[in-house]
């Protein structure tokens, strides 16, 4: 009966839904928003449509359910169109832009075109309004969208740039945090590990849990707090300091379980199983991998069932079930690198070592080369390692030592100690098996010597091993 009424008597209908659910059971306005605003979207009421659809996106957004805030928020933005341009229209658009930005940042990933397009937007009705705030956090989308690497390396930086003008402008501490979160999360990739630590400090002294828990809402889908102690335990790592990294990831985990964000923890997750990968330990990375991939896929976040995939890969392979393993971080590193590049980098070496010790070397070049072609330096010590382990059994094995060499220099430029000693055991090994034994030892011992923690660790655990043979020698 519905679809033979004429249209305008449709429209009156729905109209009569949509105030009867209002004045008989308004706590359907919090709970089903978006039943009302479809209502009212069917009545031709276009205002009280976008209220509903824009109230509905950041509902379901708070509680995570992503998928649906971004359609929300697009039917939203979709029904604003069709109202005339005043300062209130911008302002309505511009606030569900910077919603539905996060949203997307969350279910297609960082590298994706269309997570970019809000935050484009956004920069553009800030702009036009003279909205500072706004204009922070648009800038925040696309810094946080940007690639590293080349000219958009030189991009990024001046959206940091400009982030920090702005907070400066603005007088806000919580505009300086989330400029020092876009600062560790821009050093870190640079392999800038010790300016890493220095704004994930001058973070954490600004942030409080309970009165920036919305941060996660508006900048990247994920809590600051959250992501100083992920990112920061990473640069802990690199800086040799294994067991801090330990502590600050599952401080981290614990934060996002606290906060009760999805997103966030599964952020959380991803650090902690990265840190636990660069311990090499095996068992705590097959646990994080395969929550991350049921929480991935649970909530629509294919980015971190990636990821999750990627660690449980790997663990398959240390385990001995390396055809499984490997089919399962190929796959991880494909779907990953089609949506985001953060971590493709160390994506792109966990997948070249598993093949180099398949023996398949062809597949572990072609790994390989893909850190190449990403640019960014914060992993590029490990490249250069690895590049000198498929040297040696290759035709260029003579080329092997000059690679290890060229990664200690580099680890050692970037006050990157577990860096160091893995690039520093491999050229050590090539030594010994030379002849060069005293030389061997002189090389590994003075980096050994400077860890005062991690002693349990398989890298801190080999160079051990190998200076004992060396010195009994």
């Amino acid at each position: 009966m519905h679809g033979s009424l004429l249209r305008g008597a449709r429209q009156q209908l729905h109209a009569q839904i949509a105030e009867a659910l209002e004045a008989r059971f308004p706590e359907l306005m919090e709970s089903q928003p978006e039943l009302l605003a479809q209502h009212y979207a069917e009545a031709g009421l276009v205002e009280k449509s976008v209220a509903y659809w824009s109230k509905a996106g950041r509902r379901s957004a708070a509680r995570s359910a992503n998928l649906e805030a971004a359609a929300h928020l697009a039917r939203g933005i979709a029904a604003l169109s069709r109202l005339p341009e005043t300062p209130e229209r911008l302002r309505q658009e511009l606030a569900m832009q910077l919603t539905l930005g996060p949203v997307l940042l969350s279910t297609r990933g960082y590298g994706v075109p269309e997570a970019r397009d809000p935050y484009r937007r956004g920069t553009e009705l800030a702009a036009r309004l003279g909205d500072d705030r706004a204009r922070f956090a648009a800038t925040w989308g696309l810094w946080i969208t940007t690639h590293g690497g080349g000219r958009d390396d030189e991009e990024r930086l001046r959206h940091l740039d400009e982030l920090f003008r702005i907070a400066d402008r603005v007088g806000d501490q919580e505009l300086s945090l989330q400029a020092h979160h876009s600062a560790w999360a821009t050093r870190i990739w640079r392999g800038e590990f010790i300016r890493t630590r220095e704004h994930v400090r001058r973070g954490n002294d600004l942030y409080d849990p309970d009165q920036h828990r919305h941060h996660a809402l508006l900048y990247g889908g994920h809590d600051p707090g959250v992501c100083g102690e992920g990112q920061g335990a990473i640069a802990l790592w690199a800086l040799g300091w294994p067991d801090q990294a330990t502590q600050s990831a599952a401080a981290g985990v614990a934060l996002a379980e606290r906060l009760q964000h999805v997103p966030s923890l599964l952020h959380a997750l991803w650090f902690a199983a990265a840190v636990a990968h660069l311990r090499r330990d095996v068992a705590a990375v097959r646990v994080l991998g395969e929550r991350l991939s049921t929480l991935g896929r649970d909530h629509g976040l294919k980015q971190y069932q990636a990821i999750g995939g990627i660690f449980r890969g790997w663990a398959l392979t240390e385990a001995g079930s390396q055809a499984e393993g490997i089919a399962e971080l190929r796959a991880g590193v494909g779907h990953y690198g089609a949506a985001a590049w953060t971590m493709l980098a160390l994506f792109h070496a966990i997948l070249a070592e598993a093949e180099l010790r398949a023996a398949n070397i062809e597949h572990a070049e072609a790994a390989l080369a893909g850190i190449e072609n990403i640019g960014n330096r914060w992993w590029r010590a490990e490249f250069l390692r690895l590049r000198g382990d498929l040297q040696r059994v290759g035709p260029a094995a003579d080329a092997a030592a000059q690679s290890y060499r060229e990664a200690i220099l580099l680890a050692h430029d970037q006050q990157a100690r577990s860096l160091e000693l893995r690039a520093a055991t491999a050229l050590a090994r090539l030594l010994r098996d030379q002849g060069c034994r005293a030389d061997a030892c002189d090389l590994l011992a003075p980096i050994y010597g400077w860890f005062t923690e991690g002693f349990d660790t398989p890298d801190l655990k080999d160079a051990k091993a190998l200076l004992d043979e060396l010195d009994g020698a």
